[in-house]
Formats: structure tokens, C-alpha cells, sequence
């Protein structure tokens, strides 16, 4: 795929497998917007490969459609990668028992809120710019 020109998107790509795909699709020839909450990465990172940095959490729909703006400001958007994510372990079923030593149910719902609902709002957001770019000849 020619990415040249093109513009992309990577949620979580301040650090990690984000920071790699942001990286890989600089060297394509992409305009790459980091979209994260670690500012002090993300900036420096768009600063080393040419890109932009957009503050993001992906739990809020106009942080995604910002990051959605800046990438259309820079060229047709052409791709999305969602890389922000969150988890840890933790036991599910209390040690000693008791129905307060289960898994904490809010640690559970934030990490729904950003790796499923979160990953959801960036395609719809995303695939909306996307879909407003012109076709490939």
C-alpha cells in the first residue's frame, strides 16, 4: 500500500507496539498522528518522525474525532491502528472466600471502557474521516 502523502492514525503509539506501527508507517511515507495520553513521548516521538501528536483517550468520542481532524489536515486518511490498551492480572474469584476479595468490578469496567468500547469509537470516528477521503486511483 502507498502511503505517501496519506495520513494515519495510531491510537496508544507514544510507547510500545504503537510506537512501532507509528514508527513503520513514517518510514512508509505516511503522515502519522499520535494519538495517546503521554504527551511527553508522543510529542517527542512526532517530532523524530515527521508526525503530529494529539492528546487522546480514546474514552472520549471528541478527543478521537480531534485526532481525526489533525490526521484530515495533513493529508487523505488512510489508516487507523489501535494500539491503546490496557490490563493486568488479577484474580477473578477472591482467595479467602469472600464475595469483597473478587476481582474489582470497576478495574473491569475501565478496561472495557478503553480496549473494546474505546477501540469501537476510533473505527467509527476514524472509518467516517476515512471514508471521506478520496479513493486510491
Amino acid at each position: 500500500m502507498d502511503l505517501n502523502g496519506a495520513s494515519a492514525i495510531v491510537t496508544g503509539g507514544a510507547s510500545g507496539i504503537g510506537e512501532a506501527c507509528v514508527r513503520l508507517l513514517a518510514k512508509r511515507g505516511a503522515k502519522v498522528v499520535i494519538a495517546d495520553i503521554q504527551e511527553d513521548k508522543g510529542q517527542a516521538l512526532a517530532k523524530e518522525v515527521g508526525g503530529a501528536f494529539c492528546k487522546v483517550d480514546v474514552t472520549n468520542t471528541q478527543d478521537i474525532i480531534n485526532a481525526a481532524e489533525m490526521a484530515k489536515s495533513m493529508g487523505p486518511v488512510r489508516a487507523l491502528v489501535n494500539s491503546a490498551g490496557i490490563g493486568w492480572a488479577q484474580r477473578t474469584v477472591g482467595k479467602d472466600g469472600t464475595y469483597d476479595s473478587a476481582a474489582n468490578i470497576d478495574a473491569f469496567k475501565k478496561v472495557i471502557a478503553i480496549n473494546l468500547v474505546g477501540t469501537f469509537d476510533c473505527i467509527r470516528i476514524v472509518g467516517t474521516a476515512i471514508s471521506l477521503s478520496e479513493p486510491l486511483a
